[in-house]
């Protein structure tokens, strides 16, 4: 079961990247999402109206916080994959564990000599993806990533934590919100939106927040967190795969060089982080 959950876990968060793309061709990105995690956070809500019981205002603020973070960096991304491809906006967004390892060195914990290697061949990979597409927003899928690490290392930094439903809810009620309103004021319209790209709104919704968030819960309280953060580079594999093989996206080798050197780097930067007692709940 462990390994069926997750294995679901890579499909639903693996083809988020591709839906995301599907999504943006002809819905605004920013209020699509932003509602989509509205309505996401508004369904956990009422299954569980209890769960805010009891949070202070700190706590409150804090998952309010990262939720515009992730939330944040999210929409950005779908934003970005009206002009690039699903495919490179994963593989850049997976160097967030690298992003991690910069700041928490910022903060004061010193990294490893091998520490260091591991960024440093790691943001190669993501320098050959956006110095060879001939696209800016492939930089601001590489600054969302940033900002999702800014969002995360708060979140694993904040001591008495709400556990992972009350977080996620008041993340995705926030972001969502905070989502709609910036679409509302840098002025996006519905347009003439396909059936494609509300089916892709309604995946998004179903498989990539609700069925991702309940397997990503359930593994954390079943298994090791080691193990459950093995998605960190198998997404961006997956998404990769998709975007060739269904989307047509074309398979172009400095693409290959690039997802080497960061899912390797990844890989090994996960591996060599000591188990932690509590896990943040966010997708690093």
């Amino acid at each position: 079961m462990v390994f069926l959950a997750l294995a679901g876990l890579w499909l639903c968060w693996g083809t988020s990247f591709p839906a995301m793309r599907v999504m943006a061709q002809t819905l605004p990105p920013l209020s699509a999402s932003g509602g989509a995690f509205l309505a996401v956070g508004l369904v956990l809500l009422a299954l569980r109206p209890t769960a805010l019981r009891g949070l202070n205002f700190r706590q409150l603020a804090t998952a309010a916080t990262t939720g515009v973070c992730l939330l944040g960096a999210q929409g950005t991304v779908a934003l970005a994959e009206r002009t690039t491809f699903a495919g490179t906006a994963a593989l850049v967004v997976a160097a967030l564990p690298l992003w991690v390892t910069v700041l928490n060195a910022m903060l004061g914990e010193r990294p490893t000599r091998a520490g260091l290697l591991r960024v440093l061949v790691g943001f190669s990979g993501v320098a050959l993806l956006t110095g060879t597409q001939p696209n800016a927003w492939t930089f601001v899928v590489a600054a969302a990533g940033l900002v999702w690490a800014i969002g995360t290392v708060l979140t694993a930094r904040t001591p008495n934590l709400p556990g992972p439903w009350a977080t996620t809810t008041v993340q995705l009620l926030c972001g969502g919100a905070v989502l709609l309103a910036i679409g509302a004021a840098t002025g996006e319209v519905v347009g003439q939106p396909t059936t494609t790209s509300w089916l892709a709104l309604g995946y998004l919704a179903l498989v990539d927040s609700l069925a991702g968030f309940g397997l990503y819960t359930w593994l954390l309280r079943t298994t090791s967190a080691a193990l459950v953060s093995t998605y960190a580079y198998a997404v961006p594999i997956l998404a990769c795969l998709i975007s060739v093989l269904f989307m047509k996206e074309p398979p172009r080798p400095i693409m290959l060089a690039g997802a080497v050197l960061i899912v390797t780097s990844v890989a090994t930067e996960l591996s060599a982080r000591k188990p932690r007692t509590r896990t943040a709940n966010t997708r690093t």
